[in-house]
């Protein structure tokens, strides 16, 4: 196996140095094969050890994905744990020592007859020694195991061999939190578990200060003092309302507390001195018309907290690292101006700050991982992501904003083919999944393969995406297949009237809720579209709302974000594809993944059933062995062959409706 170090580097506080990737002669207007686009990621994952010597990935290679360490020379690259994906698939790695990591995996399984998916961790040396099971057996209080057991609270950098662990305490349900040796297993019972406390947070000491309470639909924050005393509460609020508060940290000060909430409609990051009785919020960190989502940068040689890594920024206007130590703040304006036009997101500095790991993708650019030296000024490039996808190839995207028909301003993206960067021509519209998620202008596989094929690809943040303010996203709770859809409808309406789109060439592709949007956009507006496709799309709302009861916290979050199992069910069946098939009047292709755990397979067979029942064209694909999201190579080429043939069959001009 090769090592991941490439040799090219560039100078972090000079002058770039040589082109990163050799150029690419292929015509640039010529379709990429569709197995080079449905190659898996080379790595992902990456962490960065302790001292700054080692990292290690998980990596996809035939027949499965590799746990692989390697020096941040290049050298000594060694293959520590495999799994070949059918049952056990790895989540994420990270070290506990210079010598030791934990590896959480998930497996597919089924309790109660429902379909789910556990975690477990599994702690094993860099060279893949000495292995150990982290899993917590059934107690014999307890009728199954917990379902989730790979929530670490506390890393307790400097310890070395002890992680705090969130797990169910004998005869309960809700976590406690344990002490746990990563070479021996044994564990200690550090924090009992409450009523209600889900989750469980940690100061600078490592003592744990704070838990998040849920009861139906209402969270409690609750908090005691630095020596574990006045257990209190400090707020509460309905779940998906205005008033929500997450907790982020705790400054070196152990009455200091990192949160983010509201600011002028958006969300952004304060932080409140617990000792004042007013709990008066000062501004850290805010956007004016974004809102602020990522976690906090803990200084390993001062304690304190440093900066803010951001998820990433909608419209590409902010930095996705942000440092309030002004040291490490030259460093980002160093990395971001050495990658112009990127999220450069910082994944971890040694425990002396003097190396750091960068994740950095952008517009048209896959992802890419690089290794930093503050002492030398270099930054090198560990591996690309995708070095089969070359950036002169492919398109990025352009930000754009479009006025729905009431005048609310929505945020969209618009991805132009290489061999059309200019009028009109069929365009894909892209509805994303969630829905209370968002497209962003970074780099975006689908995107770029539909791009490659010679379709304009639209991607709208539709009211109910994240990402735009309380209101914005509140505004899509118990409105599926209604205004919602009407968004969409009107970004088609906007590209048509702007000479971006042929009316007669037009198709609605999406995956989960996108799916569902794809459905309900050839229902509803059967004339504004030549064909649809469904990825894992939802069909049924009223099987959806039964499907999320059956978990904890479920019932309430079903009530709040579709309406009541029982008084909301005609709006439900009304808004629900499966119940209308016969309206649609275009071509249809529906795929599925058979195990899928977020939108059980029974949505995608159902509508087949009905389509066919109605007598319409469509086409039904089950992906045999895929789950919500079919990222394998295998499933990857079967979907994006399907689709190619597809939207080229009907996205022709001339073809009969």
């Amino acid at each position: 196996m090769r090592s991941l170090l490439f040799t090219l580097t560039l100078g972090l506080l000079h002058p770039a140095g040589p082109a990163l990737a050799a150029s690419d002669t292929r015509d640039h207007a010529t379709p990429i094969p569709v197995a080079t686009f449905a190659k898996a990621p080379l790595i992902y994952n990456v962490a960065l050890s302790p001292d700054g010597k080692r990292v290690a990935s998980l990596m996809n290679v035939p027949g499965g994905t590799a746990l692989i360490t390697q020096r941040t020379d290049g050298s000594d690259l060694r293959t520590v744990l495999s799994s070949d994906n059918k049952q056990m698939l790895f989540s994420w790695v990270r070290w506990v020592n210079n010598e030791r990591m934990l590896a959480s995996v998930r497996y597919r399984t089924r309790r109660q007859d429902i379909l789910t998916e556990d975690t477990r961790l599994v702690a094993v040396d860099f060279d893949g020694g000495e292995r150990l099971d982290m899993s917590q057996l059934p107690d014999s209080g307890m009728r199954h195991s917990q379902q989730i057991q790979d929530r670490v609270v506390d890393w307790l950098p400097g310890d070395g061999r002890h992680v705090l662990l969130e797990q169910w305490a004998p005869t309960t349900t809700v976590p406690a939190v344990y002490r746990v040796n990563i070479e021996t297993g044994e564990r200690r019972m550090v924090h009992s578990p409450q009523r209600g406390v889900g989750h469980w947070i940690t100061d600078a000491e490592h003592r744990v200060r704070a838990g998040i309470r849920q009861t139906d639909d209402q969270v409690e924050i609750i908090v005691s003092n630095p020596d574990g005393s006045n257990w209190r509460p400090l707020w509460r609020y309905d779940l998906f309302s205005r008033d929500e508060v997450q907790l982020l940290g705790f400054d070196k000060d152990p009455n200091v507390l990192f949160i983010r909430a509201d600011h002028e409609g958006r969300r952004a990051v304060f932080t409140v001195d617990l000792r004042d009785p007013g709990l008066k919020r000062t501004l850290r960190l805010a956007h004016p018309e974004q809102d602020l989502a990522g976690h906090l940068i803990r200084s390993q040689l001062s304690g304190e907290i440093v900066g803010f890594v951001a998820d990433g920024d909608a419209d590409g206007d902010a930095p996705s690292t942000e440092f309030w130590d002004p040291e490490l703040n030259t460093l980002a304006e160093a990395f971001n101006k050495a990658l112009p036009g990127r999220f450069n997101r910082l994944l971890g500095l040694s425990h002396d700050e003097l190396r750091y790991l960068i994740y950095s993708s952008g517009n048209g650019i896959p992802g890419q991982y690089y290794i930093g030296d503050r002492e030398s000024g270099r930054l090198t490039l560990l591996a690309d992501q995708y070095e089969h996808l070359k950036p002169a190839n492919l398109v990025g995207k352009q930000a754009i904003r479009i006025t729905a028909r009431d005048g609310t301003t929505m945020r969209a993206f618009l991805s132009r083919p290489k061999q059309r960067p200019t009028g009109t021509g069929p365009l894909v519209l892209l509805p994303h999944g969630g829905p209370h998620s968002r497209d962003d202008n970074d780099f975006d596989l689908l995107t770029e393969f539909l791009a490659n094929r010679g379709y304009t690809v639209l991607q709208l943040n539709f009211r109910g995406s994240s990402g735009y303010g309380y209101e914005f996203e509140a505004a899509g709770l118990q409105r599926w297949g209604m205004e919602m859809q009407d968004d969409l409808t009107d970004a088609v309406k906007w590209a048509v009237a702007t000479g971006i789109a042929d009316p007669r060439q037009v198709c609605i592709v999406g995956g989960s809720y996108g799916g569902y949007a794809a459905l309900m956009g050839a229902i509803k507006t059967p004339d504004l579209y030549r064909c649809a496709v469904s990825i894992n799309g939802v069909t049924d709302l009223e099987e959806l709302v039964h499907h999320i009861r059956n978990f904890q916290g479920g019932k309430a979050a079903a009530r709040l974000q579709f309406g009541s199992f029982w008084s909301d069910s005609a709006r439900l069946h009304d808004t629900s594809p499966v119940h209308h098939a016969e309206r649609i009047q275009v071509p249809v292709m529906v795929l599925h993944g058979s195990d899928d755990r977020v939108v059980p397979v029974e949505h995608g067979r159902a509508m087949s059933r009905a389509l066919k029942k109605a007598g319409k064209r469509y086409t039904y694909i089950e992906l045999p062995g895929a789950g919500h999201h079919p990222d394998g190579p295998v499933h990857r080429k079967i979907l994006l062959t399907a689709l190619e043939e597809f939207l080229a069959t009907h996205l022709k001009g001339d073809e009969e409706q």
